[in-house]
């Protein structure tokens, strides 16, 4: 009676396995090349026992190639969103906390808040706002400035007339009226020797510096604009980033799952063997240690995944209670840039749309204008103007009358040595240092932006080939698994049936093929974002 019941346990336990190798070997078939519906298009060449799902817009159509899951009903955004979530939660079977909420999101959506919500392309376009403010104030350097008010002026004790007499005086003055000057203020001669000093200020006007510090300002505003562009590229590359290590969490929890799964399996089979008395009871506990190794991954990456989740809640400041979760498949190919674009045309597009470069030229340029502005500054001259008028009265002591209008005028030009001429040159010398820095800056930022051409180009060339091979992979490893599992099921009792721990190494075979199959098509994918930020243009 105990080897009927191991028997029909055996026959029972080699039937579910069948039915989860139909299962597998379907998903097998998916690995086929990727179809080119647009220049961008999101191809799924997965398994759906690795993600569960099918491409969901949530986006404008012409953003992505996609499949209505269910033809003949309701597509809306928020009805396909509602389903997604239903699909994720029901494939990743993650437990929750109270208070957490799984929120599926694709990748275009992922960007398109990157886009308005990323911090450092906030702060670029203040920075925008900051030059443009600085060049504001430069063009304003030929504009007088205007001071009003009252000055009061009393004098006691010896003074000296024009005529050369000391005498000794008490006397006190009001002056209430304005003064319109030139930008560049210098202390103004006592009030008792000519003209009063409306509030203090008389000025200069530097040509140089209204003639070529607005040059030098407007430079810098174009390299703030250059900043902002190459700041949205970061943003959204890294967004991508931490998008793709979403779903590779996602598909490697997926891929431990199917183990687990299989493992379970083998467990059940090995153990109706040893009761049957047709196996090892040692080849039982070895498959019970790899199912409890496999659940032990499918612990880990449930924290890999929402790590991943907590890092992109973070770029694109959600709630934090949410746990994202990716609605394309893990294993989408998706295609950015043509395969076959040679590297010399993409190194020409990069060395002139990379923002980067034209951020560094413009900072160039602004060097230059600063340098030359340094040097004609000791030989264009500069003007001391200043126009005052209002009412001026007062007296002997205390006594203040003999109020009127009265009105003052100077006007100098006069070219000046900056502490003999030594400042003037100290001030040539860091000038011509900012020259060549920034000079230096441009160098290493061209050996930059070909070195990130050149890797993504070479990263992107590899992971095909990885996907080609590692697809063939998948497609060999469930043959093998299938294979194993019949030998097992039509050979017991013959003498050279396959013991079914052999099984083991067919089913550890499969997670790896899986596995690098993922990898290919995740790095092929970041490589694919990453020569497009490269060569300048928004990786989106």
């Amino acid at each position: 009676m105990r080897r009927d019941s191991g028997i029909r346990g055996l026959a029972r336990a080699g039937l579910a396995l069948m039915v989860a190798l139909r299962a597998s070997a379907a998903g097998a078939a998916a690995p086929d090349g990727p179809t080119h519906a647009a220049d961008r298009t999101t191809t799924a060449v997965s398994r759906s026992t690795t993600t569960g799902l099918e491409p969901l817009p949530t986006s404008p159509a012409d953003a992505t190639t996609v499949r209505s899951p269910n033809p003949g009903r309701s597509t809306s955004p928020d009805s396909m969103i509602e389903e997604a979530a239903k699909k994720q939660s029901a494939t990743l079977r993650i437990d929750l906390p109270p208070g957490r909420v799984l929120q599926p999101i694709d990748l275009v959506s992922t960007l398109r808040l990157a886009g308005a919500r990323n911090v450092d392309i906030a702060i670029a376009r203040q920075q925008i706002n900051q030059a443009l403010a600085d060049l504001g104030k430069a063009r304003a350097l030929w504009l007088p400035s205007i001071f009003f008010g009252p000055t009061f002026y009393r004098a006691d004790g010896q003074v000296q007339t024009v005529t050369g007499q000391v005498q000794n005086v008490n006397r006190n003055s009001l002056y209430i009226g304005g003064l319109m000057s030139t930008a560049n203020g210098f202390a103004a001669p006592s009030p008792g020797t000519g003209y009063p000093a409306v509030n203090g200020m008389s000025s200069v006007l530097r040509f140089s510096d209204a003639i070529y510090e607005p040059m030098a300002a407007r430079r810098d505003a174009e390299a703030t604009r250059a900043n902002l562009s190459a700041q949205i590229n970061d943003a959204l590359l890294e967004t991508a980033e931490a998008y793709f290590t979403l779903q590779e969490a996602s598909g490697k929890l997926a891929i431990a799952r199917e183990a687990a799964a299989n493992a379970e399996l083998l467990s059940e089979i090995t153990g109706a063997y040893a009761e049957s008395g047709q196996g090892k009871t040692a080849d039982h506990h070895r498959a019970l240690a790899e199912l409890n190794h496999q659940r032990k991954s499918v612990r880990l990456l449930v924290g890999q995944l929402q790590v991943a989740s907590t890092d992109l809640v973070r770029l694109l400041l959600l709630d934090p209670k949410l746990i994202i979760a990716p609605v394309e498949p893990a294993e989408a190919i998706i295609h950015l840039i043509p395969d076959d674009e040679p590297i010399e045309a993409l190194l020409s597009q990069a060395l002139v749309g990379r923002p980067e470069l034209a951020q560094y030229r413009e900072l160039l340029n602004a060097a230059a204008v600063r340098l030359k502005q340094a040097r004609l500054r000791p030989l264009i001259p500069s003007l001391g103007l200043t126009v005052s008028g209002g009412g001026f009265g007062g007296g002997n002591n205390s006594f203040f009358g003999n109020f009127g209008m009265r009105g003052d005028s100077a006007a100098s030009l006069f070219w000046e040595l900056h502490n003999l001429g030594f400042g003037d040159w100290a001030i040539m010398r860091r000038k011509s240092a900012d020259r060549e820095v920034a000079n230096l800056q441009l160098i290493k930022m061209v050996n930059q932006v070909t070195a990130d051409v050149a890797a993504s180009y070479e990263t992107r060339s590899a992971a095909i080939l990885q996907i080609e091979e590692s697809k063939n992979t998948v497609v060999e490893a469930v043959e093998s698994f299938k294979l194993n599992v019949i030998d097992i099921r039509q050979g017991a009792n013959l003498p050279r049936a396959t013991r079914p721990i052999e099984v083991l190494q067919p089913i550890q075979a499969l997670v790896q093929a899986r596995t690098d199959y993922l990898d290919s098509v995740l790095t092929y994918n970041r490589a694919q974002f990453r020569l497009k930020r490269a060569i300048g243009l928004r990786p989106d």
